[in-house]
């Protein structure tokens, strides 16, 4: 087993980076570039594990992807017109890619089987295997997914009641643009965050697609298909909040360039203000300067929950308890991320309380300690912040951090911070 000790390096903490292109925006891009007709270019997408199973799915239902370029790759799409994939499709450990599969899985004329690895098998599918049940399709229960498509009935409405992901949402608008008519969506009882569905209707819209929000709060999703186009992609809020954090704990200065675009996330540098730090937003470029001391928070991240992860690295740093609600999905991430930062800042002499739904943050004094990643690149990048504050915490299994931002250990290393690897 490979680690990472991380500790504070000798002089104040500052950082000038551009972060990673947003996984979220590179994924949904790459499903509306290979639905469309004709050629699109995606600039600046994120080259992660999770793009890499997402191109490679595409390519396995048709469509034409050349990623040999850094900064930009050209998608020639299959205008909805998708094989049947001769092989399983392997989404790796992406709910958003495996979710977006599914949703299009009624379009597909063949076929097709998704497998994966990690926690990806437990990550709640229901909603849409329910949505491909009612439509006609044959599809396993359980993982590994089965998907025929034989007999499929056409569809003109679509209803969610407490659906489990946003995801699921998403799938179900993202392939309505290109059934034969109009689709409505009705959803009741959103936990989740509403911001990532608004990122799909953004997405489509971009590529051709017409989504209508009526006064009842339904969808209605016009059969206008996805034409090519050049797209992108926004810097990737999620990745940011590391170095915002860092700026945050250590009182350094972050200064984070790119446009951070629509993203949940970006609610994560509010939080910060109201901790105590110094915001400055402008064109193409966030600013984030730490405080002497930060302020405990009472605050609901359900919108955000993926920075919260983060949020409560920032928390146990602060002067006074932290109570961070809104949590419920984190439990059903790449791990438990409850459970994960409860036992992990606990090991470090950090206060730490999971509920159902939230986490309540004693500060203490942080002292070194060796903490598990579970294999959750979102865990290891936010606890890995400690170690600019406390000498010697180690992190395991730093790899994992491929899922989203490759050169993140890199990054953490230009900052002056003084890093082994053992």
């Amino acid at each position: 087993m490979s680690a990472i000790v991380i500790s504070p390096g000798p002089g104040d903490f500052e950082t000038r980076l551009r972060p990673p292109g947003s996984k979220s925006h590179t994924i949904r891009a790459l499903f509306a570039a290979a639905s469309s007709t004709g050629e699109s270019r995606l600039r600046d997408p994120l080259d992660s594990q999770d793009t890499k199973h997402a191109r490679d799915c595409l390519s396995g239902i048709g469509a034409v992807i050349d990623d040999t370029r850094e900064d930009e790759w050209v998608v020639v799409g299959t205008g909805g017109r998708f094989t049947p994939p001769r092989r399983s499709l392997d989404a790796g450990e992406s709910g958003l890619t495996t979710r977006l599969l599914l949703g299009v899985a009624p379009l597909v004329p063949g076929p097709m089987e998704i497998i994966g690895r990690g926690r990806l098998p437990l990550r709640p599918m229901t909603d849409l295997l329910d949505y491909l049940r009612d439509r006609g399709v044959a599809v396993s229960a359980e993982y590994p997914w089965r998907i025929d498509p034989e007999r499929v009935t056409p569809v003109r409405s679509v209803s969610f009641d407490d659906p489990a992901s946003s995801q699921a949402i998403s799938a179900v608008l993202f392939a309505s643009a290109m059934e034969p008519e109009g689709v409505r969506i009705e959803v009741a009882n959103l936990r989740s965050s509403s911001a990532y569905v608004e990122m799909t209707v953004a997405v489509m819209r971009h590529f051709g697609g017409s989504v209508d929000l009526a006064a009842d709060g339904s969808m209605w999703v016009a059969p206008t298909g996805y034409a090519g186009t050049s797209y992108a992609i926004p810097c990737d809020a999620s990745s940011s909040v590391y170095p915002a954090a860092a700026a945050a704990v250590t009182g350094g200065r972050a200064e984070i360039s790119g446009d951070l675009g629509d993203h949940p996330d970006v609610m994560f540098f509010d939080v910060l203000e109201e901790m105590g730090c110094r915001v400055e937003r402008g064109s193409g470029m966030t600013v984030v300067y730490g405080p002497e001391r930060l302020k405990g928070v009472d605050v609901d991240m359900s919108h955000a929950p993926d920075a919260a992860v983060c949020l409560a690295v920032v928390a146990a740093v602060a002067v006074g308890t932290s109570r961070i609600a809104g949590l419920e999905s984190l439990r059903l991430k790449e791990s438990d991320r409850l459970s994960a930062l409860e036992g992990e800042l606990s090991r470090l002499g950090i206060g730490a309380r999971a509920g159902t739904d939230h986490l309540v943050i004693d500060p203490g004094p942080i002292h070194a300690g060796t903490l598990a990643s579970h294999n959750d690149h979102r865990i290891a990048m936010s606890l890995a912040v400690l170690g600019l504050v406390a000498p010697g915490v180690v992190i395991e299994d730093p790899q994992v951090v491929g899922k989203t931002w490759p050169n993140y250990w890199e990054w953490l290393e230009s900052t002056g911070a003084t890093t082994e690897r053992i």
